[in-house]
């Protein structure tokens, strides 16, 4: 088999038709597919506002059944919506358009079903538009290589304005996949799911301030009474990641009359030097009329043609925020790149650099930022890297690609944030 095609069985032979090559694999492109498939192939017997199944197919995806493939582009430099551009990760093989079913304008989990074996390690992948057909933030983990079918129980958040869905699977050299479902499930169930993950994990440490929410009075009298609030996240692709771990779960079950509201809002390979800009703060931040806004990942320091002086760009950004009427807290760059060289290192450090010179994990520039604004800062560096550090485990066990985390890598993040929630319980 080419490493430009994907099988679309699981006894090994080989796809029969191609439906489309893509050429930039894009939002404008996946927006363009939305329209032009056919929802109702994709769309289950599904009760309005019910608690059911969007979509269930028996056997091989095939194109009888809606699905299409794009081929590889190996080897090239595409840009991934939401996360930048980096090389394209395979051939894919995606499902018709599904309509998600939930409550109009409503945030819900969903369980995704299905069973697979990769020759390399891959992706499944979900990508969300809302009603118009524009693209949202997608959800992408981790296909692991195996010679045996094996079967996936995934979870995931779509936030209110997703209305449909595409499924996909991603390799660059073959994945076998079949008997997929996708079913809304209660945050319960979802937080349920977190458990089971994170008690095959290296249990973390946690050390939140006792003052995480000195800072945010408005924001721990909604968690704990019960008012309407409204938190963005804003960022990179590693906040998108921070965003897929399910922590949302996590925090209602913890604050069940809490009325909350969750909202994704990132650009892949973007910080606060691109959000500072005022169209471009309203675009991603002043719009979406947040109350708390969460500001992190990665790339708040990268970029240093652009980005000469990221301190002062996070203090433009809190600002801004603070103008709108937001409350604001800043977190500290999670683990992203593989930061040891042999599963024996139990040390790590702010300081460790990629070999251009970029420093994944710094945050002086923060502590100076959040200092001179009197900003809530939650650390979600420590906690996760001492966990990874203890594991011992293999190399990128952590990893789905260079930079982003699997479901393993997730879960440490959504645990560690989930925690400092948890602070506005206590007195």
């Amino acid at each position: 088999m080419s490493l430009s095609r994907i099988k679309l069985c699981c006894s090994g032979q080989p796809a029969r038709r191609r439906a489309a090559r893509i050429l930039l694999w894009n939002a404008c492109y996946l927006r363009k597919v939305l329209f032009m498939m056919t929802a109702s192939a994709a769309i289950g017997g599904c009760a309005p506002h019910a608690l059911e199944c969007p979509y269930s197919m028996t056997g091989i995806p095939d194109g009888g059944k809606g699905w299409t493939f794009l081929a590889s582009e190996e080897g090239k430099s595409v840009y991934i919506p939401f996360e930048g551009y980096y090389e394209s990760k395979g051939g894919r093989i995606q499902s018709p358009p599904i309509r998600l079913g939930k409550k109009p304008g409503k945030g819900a989990f969903f369980r995704l079903s299905f069973t697979a074996s990769a020759q390399v390690q891959g992706y499944w992948w979900v990508d969300f538009f809302d009603g118009a057909g524009r693209a949202l933030p997608d959800i992408n983990s981790a296909l692991y290589a195996s010679d045996k079918m094996e079967r996936y129980e995934e979870v995931f958040f779509a936030d209110g304005r997703a209305e449909s869905a595409v499924i996909a699977f991603v390799s660059k050299k073959g994945v076998s996949v079949k008997d997929i479902e996708l079913r809304e499930i209660t945050p319960a169930e979802a937080a349920a799911w977190c458990d089971r993950l994170y008690a095959r994990l290296p249990q973390i440490r946690f050390e939140i301030a006792p003052d995480a929410f000195a800072l945010l009075p408005r924001t721990k009298e909604a968690l704990r009474n019960g008012r309407k609030w409204r938190i963005l996240m804003l960022g990179d692709s590693i906040v998108n990641d921070t965003w897929t771990s399910n922590f949302q779960a996590l925090v209602m079950r913890d604050f069940p009359d809490a009325e909350l509201e969750f909202v994704i809002s990132v650009r892949g390979s973007t910080g606060c030097w691109y959000y500072r800009d005022p169209a471009h703060f309203k675009e991603y931040v002043a719009d979406f009329k947040p109350d708390l806004v969460m500001i992190g990942g990665i790339s708040n320091n990268a970029n240093p043609k652009e980005n000469k002086n990221p301190e002062e760009n996070l203090v433009s950004v809190i600002e801004q925020c603070r103008a709108i009427g937001s409350e604001v807290v800043v977190m500290s760059p999670p683990p992203s790149y593989e930061w040891r060289v042999s599963p024996e290192q139990t040390a790590w450090s702010e300081d460790w650099q990629l070999p251009h010179g970029f420093k994944p994990l710094q945050r002086d520039y923060q502590r100076r930022a959040v200092r001179r604004t009197r900003t809530a800062y939650w650390d979600l560096t420590s906690a996760p890297c001492d966990a990874i550090a203890r594991a011992r485990m293999p190399l990128n066990w952590f990893r789905r690609d260079a930079v982003h985390n699997n479901d393993r890598g997730k879960q440490l993040i959504g645990q560690n944030l989930a925690a400092w929630f948890r602070a506005a319980g206590k007195e």
